[in-house]
């Protein structure tokens, strides 16, 4: 049982999805509550396809936006046969918190029921109106109208096929609304970032005043004063950028000699650098043109004070068309193309460098935006100018990244690459087409080549943008207050082993210390109502401590955790089987089942159990039953499903 599946994980997330809906369901049951489980498949299915696909994030938004979008749109059901439905949210997320599985960024559980129940005054309309349907709800619908009965699958495909031959009428305009808004709001699953760790914002204010952009800018909004006129097609005033050249020290060239003759610039849009710190300081709105002049924006004097939310401001300005790459005048093709695509390009380099544990080539980052730039614009280019076209490409893309390093975003080195860069370029990853995968594979194959990761500064601000669409992007240090079972399930699934020890090193000292936070982490894990997850939490925290081994073995004695304990300490060779005792015997085989119960479900753990001689089968009922295994629900459906799969149907 886990809170986070990859999209590809079918069975995984079914299996999960099964049991998190049974164990719900059985919990409403003991509070008295009726409650309806599609409307919790239907939730976890919500966030399962959501951008970020984290099953027990709720905030206040995404509750109206289930309630009042998702289930209007994919539920074909009238209002009075939904009437459950918000309820039953309002009691899933009661129990989420209640078993210590709320994403512990997601928003308070007074906020989500909030939510709910404000959202539950405007279900029934959403529920009825045609506008917030998918196509094939109103299509179901329809033919409910109708009289169609839609459980009848013959029925309604030949009530679909009278409809299109125009047998029955239908709101042709609306259908058309429908079918483009679902294309325009289909939006696939992010790829998860991994945890980063972060100086504090102190020291990275300090990185921010040092920084030639941020002192740029101010310099600029000084200049600017009263006011600026500018000329007749917005740019600055021959006069005004070349003292501007001087007082930011943009590094402009002024003039230069040319077939024995001085040439001086004409306009200062030819000034490349300056043109970048005058358009970066509009877009970043510290200052604005107001009928021809350029002045000072007053509510922008609090940011421009700020050096890190001064130079945030500019660096998420930076991913637009005609800032950093094209100069002016005429340019090649291919630094056109890379220009045009610098707002889909830049972010997805930024992202990939983002959480990289080593520095990445620049020529693999090269390659995947020579391929991001071809496949959104068509080029047929001759076989001999590819190349030209690819390297050139490439060229334009360094002189991008060495704009971004002067802005303080990115650091280049040289220096060998690390294996991992070179891990995927095998035959058997279809990812690659052989050609790009030679290519690669000799690019890499040297001693040494440029290399590029991000800034702190960068991290801080790519990770912003991150959050702010929705995407997985976690911080160590975030989870310093967070309740014991939802950091460790966090960390299950977002961080990686080193990021681990980080994070409850930290919760730890923000807990009193190992002698106060552990024991309220092993009872976290002991209140986990699920084997496999309780099994997944031990295993995270011991592994993130000095005396693994030693913690283990003292564990082997606890009634709860002692099951899990002597697995983990068999598996790792730590532990000989001899050494085992018959209860621990006992205990470590009914987990066994648990977790076949949890993973396959009742009837698969049956069937596979079925496969055992009826008299052996016997047995190990009867020895699982009587264990004193402590987790009782799981002991109880195990109950269940020995009556109605088990021994006795099987017996010799």
């Amino acid at each position: 049982m886990r809170t986070y599946y990859d999209q590809d994980d079918h069975e995984g997330y079914e299996a999960g999805e099964d049991l998190l809906v049974r164990r719900f369901a059985t919990w409403a049951a003991g509070q008295g509550r009726e409650v309806d489980p599609y409307s919790v498949v239907a939730a976890l299915q919500f966030r399962h396809t959501s951008v970020d696909g984290r099953l027990t994030y709720w905030t206040a938004a995404l509750v109206r936006d289930f309630l009042l979008s998702h289930v209007p749109r994919t539920l074909a059901a009238t209002a009075d046969d939904a009437v459950l439905v918000p309820e039953t949210l309002r009691m899933f997320l009661r129990y989420l918190h209640e078993i210590g599985l709320a994403d512990p960024m997601g928003e308070p559980l007074v906020d989500l029921e909030s939510a709910v129940t404000k959202a539950t005054a405007e279900f029934p309309a959403a529920m009825a109106d045609e506008r917030n349907f998918g196509v094939g709800k109103y299509w179901v619908m329809t033919a409910a109208r109708n009289g169609v009965d839609v459980s009848d699958a013959d029925a309604l495909n030949a009530f679909l096929a009278e409809a299109r031959e125009g047998r029955h009428g239908y709101d042709d305009e609306l259908l058309a609304e429908l079918a483009a808004r679902h294309f325009i709001e289909q939006a696939g699953r992010a790829l998860p970032q991994p945890a980063v760790s972060l100086p504090a914002d102190s020291e990275l204010a300090e990185a921010a005043e040092s920084s030639s952009i941020v002192t740029q800018l101010r310099k600029l909004v000084d200049w600017v004063g009263d006011g600026r006129a500018l000329t007749g097609t917005g740019n600055l005033k021959l006069a005004d950028a070349r003292e501007l050249v001087s007082l930011l020290d943009t590094g402009d060239v002024l003039e230069w000699e040319s077939g024995g003759e001085v040439q001086r610039i004409r306009s200062s849009a030819d000034l490349a650098n300056l043109a970048v710190v005058f358009e970066l300081a509009k877009r970043a709105r510290i200052v604005r043109v107001v009928k021809g002049k350029l002045v000072r924006v007053a509510k922008a004097a609090p940011l421009v004070k700020n050096a890190l939310a001064l130079w945030t401001a500019a660096f998420d300005a930076l991913p637009e068309p005609g800032l950093l790459v094209a100069p002016t005048g005429w340019t090649p093709g291919y630094v056109q193309l890379l220009d045009e695509t610098l707002d889909i390009v830049l972010p997805d380099v930024l992202n990939t460098i983002y959480g990289m544990p080593e520095p990445i080539p620049v020529a693999r980052l090269a390659e995947s935006v020579w391929r991001a730039c071809t496949e959104r614009f068509y080029l047929d280019l001759e076989p001999s100018i590819e190349p030209v076209w690819r390297d050139g490409l490439a060229s334009e893309f360094r002189r991008l990244l060495a704009r971004l390093a002067e802005f303080g975003a990115v650091e280049l080195t040289v220096g060998p690459p690390d294996p991992i860069f070179s891990m995927d370029l095998v035959p058997e990853n279809p990812g690659f087409a052989p050609d790009v995968r030679d290519r690669l594979r000799a690019a890499l194959d040297v001693p040494a080549l440029d290399l590029v990761t991000l800034t702190p500064l960068a991290s801080r601000a790519v990770r912003a943008r991150l959050l702010r669409e929705g995407r997985v992007a976690p911080l160590v240090g975030d989870l310093a207050d967070a309740a014991p079972a939802a950091m460790l399930n966090t960390l299950l699934d977002h961080y990686t082993p080193e990021t681990a020890v980080a994070e409850i090193s930290g919760w730890l000292a923000a807990h009193g210390g190992r002698e106060a936070g552990l024991p309220l982490l092993l009872d976290a894990i002991r209140g986990c109502p699920f084997r496999t997850l309780a099994s997944d939490m031990l295993e995270v925290l011991v592994n993130s401590l000095p005396d693994r081994d030693a913690l283990l073995h003292d564990l082997r004695t606890d009634p709860a955790l002692g099951p899990i304990a002597t697995r983990v300490l068999v598996d790792s060779g730590e532990l000989d089987l001899a050494e085992i005792d018959d209860r621990e015997r006992i205990l470590g085989m009914t987990e066994q089942f648990l977790v076949l119960l949890e993973a396959a479900g009742p009837e698969g753990a049956a069937q596979m159990l079925n496969a055992l001689p009826g008299a052996e089968l016997a047995d190990l009922t009867e020895a699982v039953l009587d264990s004193g295994h402590p987790d009782r629900v799981g002991l109880a459906e195990l109950a269940e499903m020995f009556e109605r799969f088990g021994p006795s149907r099987n017996a010799p």
